[in-house]
């Protein structure tokens, strides 16, 4: 079919414009649309798009921000369980791509709404606390049971505010260390605010990553949200590939490195000392007796093997230090001794 429309199809536009309704086409219209629909391929798929809500994070980054946020999740279960005193466990529900203005109506009013940075990223972003959860927590740590009422009877106390501050400061420096394979950040919190309408940190049309997580205790459950408007991450959004992903899995961020470092250095080891070897038989073993004297496979003077956890990792000399029998360091193995395992 041409680009161009006849005399006859303009006319018929225009008749459609002015009457509400579009005119029956022409047979030899209706014979060249059929003609053109049977150049087509029926079997290729078809898939609704909203102009109004593009889509400007693909299904690959969405997968990247979902194992990241896995992750993270995991994490927060740890850090709240250990503040709480209570086992909690936190679960990734979604992630999510929609406006600003859809994230704002899906926020309860009042609830617990935290404007922080990812500095050095620009912009700002919204750690958001569902208020059942809020007071639940809030009952816990000052003694309670963590009993639920209902959050629509008042607002957060100051008292209450500096209390989930630092809850929601524990949420975020676990978030500065899930987001260190991505890179450096510094979240920092700018403001605090219990209506959504007045958390204006995105135009209304402005698309956003919504990461929605459940968290459940002992007797309550509750939504915690965080927001991300698109402007915050296009400067990274080229990071969150799976490629880029999984080959930062395999190095070890500064924070997981100390984190290894500490757990590692509460393992117990057992050190021991071998002076030598020898070989009996059977009938030799059975007839030593009190002040028998063994030949040993080492010279007096040289040096002792020491062993961590069965395995030859250093040389030592024997001494005493006090009452006590000692082996002196003397240095390092780089790879074991041949017959001493």
């Amino acid at each position: 079919m041409s680009d161009i429309l006849s005399q006859e199809e303009v006319d018929a536009l225009l008749n459609a414009v002015q009457t509400g309704g579009f005119a029956e086409a022409t047979p030899a219209t209706t014979a060249e649309a059929e003609e053109e629909y049977d150049d087509t391929d029926d079997d290729i798929p078809l898939s609704l798009y909203d102009f109004r809500r593009p889509d400007r994070v693909s299904k690959d980054q969405m997968r990247t921000l979902m194992n990241l946020h896995e992750g993270y999740a995991r994490q927060f279960s740890t850090s709240l369980t250990n503040f709480l005193r209570t086992f909690v466990e936190t679960e990734l529900i979604s992630v999510d791509q929609l406006t600003y203005s859809e994230f704002q109506m899906s926020i309860s009013n009042p609830s617990c709404i935290y404007v922080f940075r990812m500095e050095p990223l620009d912009g700002s972003a919204i750690f958001e606390i569902n208020p059942s959860l809020v007071f639940y927590i809030i009952d816990r740590l000052f003694g309670g049971i963590g009993r639920p009422f209902d959050p629509n009877d008042r607002e957060l106390t100051l008292i209450e505010q500096n209390v989930i501050n630092r809850i929601v400061q524990r949420g975020l420096h676990d978030l500065r260390t899930v987001w260190e394979h991505i890179g450096t950040f510094t979240p920092k919190v700018e403001a605090y605010e219990t209506n959504p309408q007045f958390v204006q940190i995105a135009p209304p049309s402005e698309t956003v990553i919504l990461i929605s997580l459940e968290v459940r205790m002992q007797n309550s459950t509750g939504l915690m949200s965080i927001c991300f408007p698109y402007m915050v991450l296009e400067s990274v959004i080229t990071n969150l590939s799976q490629e880029n992903w999984m080959s930062s899995q395999g190095q070890a961020t500064s924070e997981t490195r100390a984190i290894m470092e500490q757990e590692i250095s509460d393992v117990y080891l057992s050190l021991s000392t071998m002076i030598g070897r020898t070989t009996l038989t059977i009938r030799d073993l059975l007839q030593l007796q009190h002040g028998d004297v063994l030949c040993l496979d080492k010279p007096h003077d040289s040096d002792l093997i020491v062993q961590i956890g069965g395995k030859t990792k250093m040389a030592g000399r024997s001494g005493i230090i006090g009452r006590r029998k000692a082996v002196k360091i003397t240095g390092i193995l780089e790879q074991e001794v041949p017959g001493c395992e």
